[in-house]
């Protein structure tokens, strides 16, 4: 199996690409690893203090905040999936406190997840045609995912964008922001942008679309290719990698080693918390 993306006109194979992902979800694994021991040295227990010298073990992380999850001291009277849909997934404290902002979450976490969603979904299409079960030919489910994956997209998009009008325009948002939380949300902003980019380079190069006439389905297309720009045809394999590499690395990897990290940290508070203040 041949994959889109590839160097001066030889696609990456199924086992390249592979390799690829593994890499990141290694690197990911690896990031966790440090952080859930660096947790671990702290508090054992609800109200508790950290002891000294004691060293990291991700086992007792998790046995820490089982016990705490289960201890009567913090339960504010939220059953657990109240506290799942309404905190963790409608974020409705980030809703009550800034509206604006809540707004912003919700498409990056809609946009990312959908997307992360859907490339898994393919991941599953693929091992399976590999080994021998016909549930969908890959490239037949390839095309079903291209419309929802666009629209993923924009919602990314629509949301990164907002992340950074807050950032230039809002005083107080300007003044908190340092070069470390620029540089992520750029870097964000770039995987995003490439991989419209890669896209659209993709329909080109397959015929799909001349930009002929106005045809509002590959409208985004012509746009993310400035009308069809020879570069992004003689170069659509190499973007296309470039975007994989940086969607991997730069969009799923680095969560365990940044401010990203949130994504999992912020939702296993607020369980551990039952949803924290109303």
């Amino acid at each position: 199996m041949e994959y889109f993306s590839g160097i001066s006109g030889v696609s990456l194979t199924f086992v390249v690409m592979m390799t690829m992902c593994s890499l990141s979800i290694f690197l990911l694994l690896i990031g966790l690893y440090f952080n859930l021991r660096k947790w671990s040295q702290g508090s054992e227990g609800y109200g508790l203090d950290p002891v000294d010298g004691k060293k990291g073990n991700i086992l007792v992380f998790f046995k820490s905040y089982w016990n705490q999850l289960n201890a009567h001291s913090v339960h504010h009277g939220q059953i657990f999936f109240e506290t799942l849909i309404f905190d963790v997934l409608l974020q409705r404290r980030t809703l009550r406190a800034d509206p604006f902002r809540w707004f912003m979450h919700i498409l990056i976490f809609v946009g990312w997840m959908g997307l992360f969603a859907l490339s898994g979904l393919m991941f599953f299409i693929e091992i399976t045609h590999m080994v021998g079960i016909e549930i969908m030919d890959p490239g037949h489910f390839r095309d079903l995912l291209q419309f929802p994956n666009q629209v993923l997209g924009y919602i990314l998009l629509f949301g990164v964008l907002i992340a950074l009008v807050r950032r230039l325009v809002i005083p107080k948002v300007r003044q908190n922001t340092n070069s470390y939380d620029a540089v992520l949300i750029v870097t964000l902003f770039v995987v995003v942008v490439s991989g419209f980019i890669a896209h659209a380079g993709r329909y080109i190069a397959t015929g799909i679309t001349d930009f002929t006439g106005i045809d509002l389905l590959f409208l985004d297309y012509k746009i993310w290719t400035l009308w069809g720009m020879p570069v992004f045809l003689t170069y659509v394999k190499e973007l296309a990698l470039a975007h994989s590499v940086l969607a991997l690395f730069i969009g799923f990897s680095i969560i365990a080693f940044s401010k990203y990290i949130h994504m999992i940290t912020s939702p296993l508070t607020m369980i551990l918390n039952k949803g924290g203040e109303k």
